[in-house]
């Protein structure tokens, strides 16, 4: 999934399965029973270089774009760690990475 679109920065795919793992891991240990991804199978594809947000693909093609907030216990409240999801891949590039992109730009 992560070559199917063209990574703009600050975000970039994730090819080390090491890496991979290790954030899927935490990923399950930062959220609690009442997340919303808690029942989800999820697979790290792509990481934002400025800050601590990860991009995982879900089913049906979705994808959870998370601020992890690298905690070594389950958060308290179930909006932690902040999660947005969206249809597609492509939506997500359109709604979240390239206004980024486009806005980070503008401040350089």
């Amino acid at each position: 999934m992560s070559d199917t679109i063209a990574w703009l920065d600050p975000w970039y795919p994730i090819v080390d399965e090491v890496v991979r793992h290790g954030v899927e891991r935490q990923l399950m240990l930062e959220i609690p029973q009442s997340h919303i991804l808690a029942r989800e199978s999820v697979r790290l594809i792509a990481r934002r270089g400025d800050t601590d947000d990860a991009l995982f693909a879900l089913t049906e093609g979705r994808v959870a774009e998370v601020h992890m907030t690298w905690r070594r216990s389950p958060e308290t409240e179930p909006h932690w760690p902040a999660t947005a999801i969206f249809s597609s891949l492509a939506e997500w590039a359109a709604e979240s990475m390239i206004p980024l992109h486009h806005e980070l730009s503008n401040l350089r």
